[in-house]
């Protein structure tokens, strides 16, 4: 992180395998900030409790994103719900349940470069505008650049 720091990095996002405690543990403890994604289903709604754990553990604010969010339907309601019973917040930006995902996935691009005027690039600046909000970049939020992927 101090590296990212020194090179002029503001905003860095890491990410983890779900079930990867020793690395999520670490990524939490150098966080400012978790977001947490789920899918609005009962045993990925049951399964985020470990990750939660961690975020209490090392003392982090954190907040679910739910992806793969049905158009239509009770589920993200229920989901909000059951993610309020374990203490902690919900985005207010949601990630649709989206063919560009999968298609930009595949291009190796980010969504906003895949289709930049489609819905879910939408979706990712609303998530991108939040989080930059939430982590004190109010300035960064003018505009979200696309990310691709780094593999």
């Amino acid at each position: 992180m101090s590296a990212a720091r020194e090179g002029g990095a503001r905003l860095a996002i890491l990410d983890t395998a779900p079930h990867s405690e020793s690395a999520s543990l670490a990524a939490a403890r150098h966080a400012d900030f978790v977001l947490i994604p789920c899918r609005p289903a009962i045993l990925d709604l049951r399964a985020i409790n470990h990750t939660i754990d961690l975020v209490r553990i090392a003392s982090k604010s954190a907040a679910v994103v739910l992806n793969c969010v049905p158009a239509r339907g009770p589920l993200t309601e229920e989901a909000i719900q059951a993610v309020n019973g374990y203490g902690i917040s919900v985005a207010p930006a949601t990630l649709g349940q989206r063919a560009d995902y999968l298609h930009s996935l595949t291009a190796g691009l980010a969504v906003q470069e895949f289709e930049p005027d489609g819905k879910a690039a939408a979706e990712i600046s609303q998530l991108y505008t939040w989080t930059c909000i939430r982590v004190g970049l109010n300035d960064e939020h003018q505009k979200a650049e696309p990310v691709s992927s780094i593999a």
